[in-house]
């Protein structure tokens, strides 16, 4: 098969970016293993919609929520866009619930949901509709396996076919699901930015995975929209007394939690109940799920790995190091989030870099690779998918140290029993590299061997 431009990933990044590429003219097919991380997000988009709000507030925000790691230039595109994107999304049929609400790190109300706490499975269905209107998009289903090309990239391999592309779009997610806790789908596994490293494509910031703070305390994981916080639910000890200022950014929280000794719970039960039920559906089910009321009970919570700032790097267009190749969501790293993600400011940003960078691809002269499959060898050894999610929760978790990075990482060389095995030891081998590599904490990569301060 072959395209004009070739979208890898359905999620909201990708989403934008084939629905822009077939309004530009291109011929596009749009290739997704599953749902993703876009689907399952809870809290909403920030946008600086309100008069009393505006792009460069938005702005400040980020860049203290990122640590000092942010691109600057990044963020103005981001949060200039952020009410043109949210008109681009209801030209599309979105409808957004009226009003925006108050989350951690933001200094306003500026997030806007769709249907309380359902707003990335309902922004999805809206965006499938979209794309199922438009005559230029051909949707396939398929495991991304490797991309064409060595230094250059012109389609991909997939467990379904190849597909043969003038230009491709990365937009595969981050790698969170790697994690044995964690908030995300376990496509969620780094995937697309491993092979983009294959054939050669710049890697940055792999370190930074931020933990979101409040996720359910059990086996069964499921998020805990930060947005609940924002509407004034409390973080409390086993005697229900506060210990951390639930407004500050996601590091900050996850990592008081994480150094709390006993059981940490989020509480609502001082909420209006009529408030929950409308504004946060998913949070009552889910917790009614496990045979929890939260109007009477708090929930005991626990950080899980749930967004990833590191991926391919890309300039302000999405444009990979690799010609051929661009990248958009969370397996870019955009400098947008620096060394910590404002909370929902992802979405934003898939929509607005994956426009971004799908106008780039049409507008960029066709790569004509050697379509050839790729032979991979790699070490048998007994390293599993289970035990290498194990081993990063333990050396590469919220809270981190040279010795325990260094250990993991000679675990990590020993061997894997199979091919998915392999590749999630490679991915993890990056992530404790480059949390290795860096011997200061700073936002979301905390070493307790260089701690840094927590304002409570």
């Amino acid at each position: 098969m072959k395209t004009d431009v070739l979208v890898i990933g359905d999620g909201l990044a990708g989403s934008a970016a084939a629905l822009e590429a077939a309004r530009l003219g291109a011929r596009v097919m749009l290739v997704s293993a599953g749902n993703g991380s876009s689907d399952r997000a809870q809290g909403g988009i920030a946008a600086a919609t309100l008069p009393e709000d505006s792009p460069r507030l938005h702005a400040l925000d980020t860049l203290a929520a990122g640590a000092g790691l942010c691109d600057p230039d990044a963020v103005s595109i981001l949060t200039s866009a952020g009410p043109e994107t949210v008109r681009w999304l209801e030209s599309l049929g979105v409808r957004f619930d009226g009003g925006s609400a108050r989350e951690a790190a933001h200094s306003r109300a500026r997030v806007l949901h769709l249907r309380g706490d359902q707003s990335g499975s309902t922004l999805m269905g809206y965006m499938r509709d979209a794309i199922d209107r438009e005559p230029r998009i051909e949707r396939k289903r398929g495991r991304l396996q490797s991309l064409l090309g060595d230094g250059i990239c012109g389609g991909a391999v997939f467990d379904s076919g190849m597909v043969a592309a003038g230009s491709t779009v990365l937009a595969t997610g981050g790698y969170a699901g790697l994690y044995d806790r964690t908030t995300n789908s376990r496509i969620s596994n780094g995937k697309g930015i491993l092979e983009a490293a294959r054939i050669g494509a710049r890697v940055a910031d792999m370190e930074f995975v931020q933990f979101h703070p409040t996720a359910f305390a059990s086996a069964h994981t499921f998020l805990i929209t930060e947005a609940l916080r924002g509407a004034g639910a409390y973080i409390v000890d086993e005697d229900g007394n506060r210990f951390i200022d639930e407004l500050l950014p996601r590091d900050q929280v996850a990592r008081a939690l994480a150094m709390h000794a006993g059981q940490a719970y989020i509480s609502a039960t001082h909420l209006d109940a009529e408030v929950l039920r409308r504004s946060f559906p998913n949070f009552m089910r889910n917790c009614r799920s496990v045979g929890i009321d939260p109007l009477r009970q708090p929930v005991p919570i626990a950080p899980a790995g749930h967004y990833t700032m590191g991926g391919v790097a890309t300039d302000l267009d999405g444009r990979s190091s690799i010609e051929g190749l661009f990248a958009a969501g969370e397996c870019a790293r955009t400098g947008v989030h620096g060394a910590n993600r404002l909370a929902s400011n992802s979405l934003l940003e898939a929509a607005t870099f994956g426009r971004r960078a799908s106008a780039a691809a049409v507008d960029s002269p066709p790569v004509h690779a050697r379509p050839a499959r790729r032979t991979r060898l790699w070490r048998r050894g007994d390293l599993t998918v289970t035990t290498v999610r194990r081993l990063l929760d333990s050396a590469a978790g919220v809270l981190r140290t040279g010795t325990d990075l260094e250990s993991a990482l000679e675990r990590l060389q020993r061997g894997s029993a199979s091919a998915a095995a392999a590749d999630a030891a490679e991915v993890a081998t990056m992530i404790c590299s480059a949390a290795l590599a860096r011997p200061q904490s700073l936002g979301a990569h905390q070493r307790l061997d260089a701690p840094t301060l927590i304002a409570v």
